[in-house]
């Protein structure tokens, strides 16, 4: 059997290359989505406006906490200063906690926007639109920027224990509530509704379809049909987001609570299997928020032409140049 030290070598040596390429991957796909849905062709779709905003927050999640992995890598002395620093404590771990779960959130909502947009209730269908979608994004992210606020105010740094602790009696709580609160959200809450969503938005299109089929063809409304595409380009990009969501997600959510509960293991084959285990679920944690712009690419032709126009609009003005 390989030796434990020997393992985390040769894993934390992978782990300094997959942080650097998910950095670039995922910064890269965040602008490019950031750019294709602000496109009038799909901005109008009220979806398009979650995924934008989930857009923006994978890119903020990509500068603050992708690239303090980076520094911690390759430059230890500097992130030491980073993180001996009483505006790190409070205003770091305030973002570390808000930006994935706005990312969620806002995940959570597209789907729940979709299911509305293929309801064949009429008034579910009202339900999706820009105004609503906006006005849910706002309401979110004040929602959580009060729920993460306890953490600039009770935290901060103590230079006798070099760490960031909480300055308050109710320290237990607060713990419970950036650990356990923060595990349960993202890794049971979410894939719940993205699952429960996801399920209801099959069986919505499935009875859609029946009764398109059963429909004569001349009662399909031109308009209509191009509304229904749109719809299911953003669904297929939805759905498929969904299973990735839950699968990249669910490892990491486990290691997190594990050493939260600190039920680390005893012997040694149980440590080496816990190590290689917490390294890939951290590799999935991240591809987490890089992963959106490559399914949309390869789930959608109309994302795929969107950012083709976007590409030939580009380089056709700056040869007019």
């Amino acid at each position: 059997m390989l030796d434990i030290t020997r393992v985390s070598q040769i894993l934390l040596s992978m782990d300094s290359y997959m942080i650097i390429i998910l950095y670039i991957i995922g910064s890269i796909g965040a602008i490019l989505n950031i750019i294709t849905f602000r496109q009038k062709q799909i901005r109008s779709n009220p979806c398009a406006t979650y995924f934008l905003s989930s857009s923006i927050i994978d890119f903020c999640i990509m500068n603050t906490s992708i690239l303090l992995n980076i520094i911690i890598t390759f430059n230890k002395s500097l992130y030491d200063q980073i993180y001996s620093t009483r505006t790190w404590c409070k205003l770091g771990n305030y973002i570390l906690l808000l930006l994935p779960c706005l990312s969620s959130s806002y995940i959570a909502f597209a789907t729940i926007d979709r299911y509305f947009a293929s309801s064949l209730n009429q008034t579910l269908r009202k339900c999706s639109n820009l105004k609503v979608s906006r006005m849910i994004i706002c309401i979110v992210l004040i929602i959580w920027v009060l729920f993460g606020i306890h953490i600039p105010i009770a935290y901060d740094y103590s230079p006798e224990e070099n760490e960031c602790t909480v300055e308050t009696n109710s320290a237990t709580t607060f713990i419970i509530i950036d650990g356990f609160f923060f595990s349960l959200f993202n890794g049971v809450i979410v894939p719940f509704l993205l699952s429960l969503f996801g399920l209801l938005i099959f069986l919505n299109i499935k009875i859609s379809r029946r009764r398109v089929h059963s429909q004569p063809e001349n009662n399909h409304h031109p308009t209509s049909v191009i509304v229904n595409r749109q719809n299911t380009h953003m669904i297929t990009m939805l759905l498929v987001q969904v299973s990735l969501t839950i699968l990249l997600n669910t490892p990491y959510i486990v290691i997190y609570l594990l050493s939260f509960y600190r039920k680390l293991p005893a012997d040694a084959l149980s440590v080496l299997l816990y190590i290689i285990f917490s390294y890939i679920a951290r590799w999935f944690y991240y591809m987490n928020y890089c992963k959106t712009f490559y399914i949309n690419t390869l789930a959608s032709d109309l994302f795929r032409k969107s950012l083709y126009k976007q590409f030939t609009q580009f380089f056709r003005h700056h040869r007019i140049i």
